[in-house]
């Protein structure tokens, strides 16, 4: 593959777009792990706000597909994922590409992680406040009734002498 001054210039500037975005990423983790804290502590109004911060990530990061395709249109390659595509640069560029590649694959496994967590935590607390609210309806449905056989929501039972029907 000839390399031209103008080939070499688009290599190096699509390099520094990979770089840019595993920065981007990079600087999601901490997000992730305040978004788990917050999960945990109930904190909803902070949550939110986290969430729209990540939510300027992703902003950022919507066009990835888009732009890899050009550069792939400028150098000539083609590939179904970026380690395809590393392997028609020339030989020297390779090396460096290869531990970029290698670095987004270690954050995008922290990344995955805390997602996980996240996830995990949610659909626990989401259990239990259905679980909450199943109760909640259960102890509203209950009646009680006086003497004569009528409906008396005034009279209160411990719930130690409710039964269920």
């Amino acid at each position: 593959m000839l390399e031209t001054n103008e080939y070499k210039e688009t290599l190096d500037s699509f390099y520094n777009y990979l770089f840019g975005v595993i920065k981007l990423h990079r600087d999601t983790i901490p997000k992730l792990k305040d978004e788990l804290m917050l999960i945990q502590s109930n904190s909803v109004d902070e949550l939110n706000d986290n969430l729209n911060h990540q939510q300027i990530f992703l902003y950022q990061i919507k066009n990835f597909d888009q732009d890899v395709a050009a550069y792939m249109e400028k150098l000539n390659v083609s590939g179904a994922n970026l380690s395809e595509i590393v392997k028609q640069f020339p030989e020297n560029e390779q090396v460096r590409f290869e531990k970029l590649l290698a670095e987004f694959k270690e954050t995008a496994k922290e990344i995955k992680f805390y997602k996980d967590k996240c996830q995990t935590l949610l659909q626990t607390k989401l259990h239990m406040v259905n679980k909450n609210i199943a109760q909640f309806k259960a102890k509203q449905d209950k009646m009680t009734y006086g003497e004569d056989g009528k409906n008396d929501s005034t009279v209160k039972i411990p719930s130690a002498f409710e039964k269920s029907i």
